[in-house]
């Protein structure tokens, strides 16, 4: 079997360490002629593994000061339907939710067509603030049906919606159609997401159905752009 580049095994033996904890976030990596040095290679496989480290969000560069561990992002699968909490344990972090404001109301015209329904048919509008490992990670609005799901502001929202929906009202989610674009934070979302106003957000957009093809939820996510990384798995 033929070795593995050079390059390529520098960017594994830092990966590791990262993803060890080893080197932390906001560590300074050691310089590229340190690293040269240590792997027997030149400055340009060096720079070849570095850049590598940064396209894959492991480091970040800073002109004149050289390269750091980058926050750990939390990876979320676009490929398949699972809610956050489940999300966030399916990778070793721990979820947790607090509620930012609850209301019933008419939905909007977007809302309305996206849950079918005509504007005399009042939602609840949920917003919760969700965090990974107590780092604040998204603010997430859910529109839900309150002919589906009268009573639903009696439960706890700290909770995992899913299961809520899944365990009181019989509803399984069976897809979802998910819309995602690059934004700035506004003021407001970004002193909830403790970041600077204008950083780099993701802002999401879904309409889950169930099994029937009905759909029960509408969701308004904006997701921390330094926090998080979707994959996704594409098969031939």
């Amino acid at each position: 079997m033929k070795a593995a580049p050079r390059y390529s095994q520098i960017i594994s033996y830092y990966r590791s360490l990262i993803e060890s904890g080893k080197l932390a976030e906001g560590d300074k990596m050691p310089t590229e002629e340190t690293i040269g040095e240590i792997f027997g290679v030149s400055r340009i496989t060096v720079r070849q593994a570095l850049d590598g480290l940064a396209q894959s969000g492991y480091i970040y560069k800073i002109q004149g000061k050289g390269s750091f561990v980058a926050a750990k992002k939390a990876g979320m699968q676009l490929n398949h339907l699972i809610g956050f909490s489940d999300e966030m344990r399916s990778i070793g972090m721990e979820p947790s939710t607090s509620l930012i404001s609850q209301s019933l109301e008419f939905p909007s015209e977007p809302v309305a067509n996206a849950l079918e329904l005509d504007g005399t048919q009042k939602v609840y509008i949920i917003s919760r603030l969700r965090c990974a490992d107590a780092v604040p990670m998204a603010v997430e609005t859910v529109y839900l049906p309150f002919a589906r799901f009268a009573g639903i502001e009696t439960y706890d929202m700290s909770k995992s919606l899913y299961t809520l929906l899944r365990q009181r009202y019989g509803c399984e989610p069976a897809k979802a159609i998910q819309s995602i674009q690059s934004g700035l934070a506004k003021a407001k979302e970004a002193k909830q997401l403790q970041i600077k106003a204008g950083a780099p957000v993701l802002r999401i957009t879904r309409t889950a159905y169930d099994g029937a093809g009905v759909p029960f939820e509408y969701t308004e996510s904006v997701y921390r752009g330094d926090k998080y990384v979707f994959n996704v798995t594409l098969e031939k």
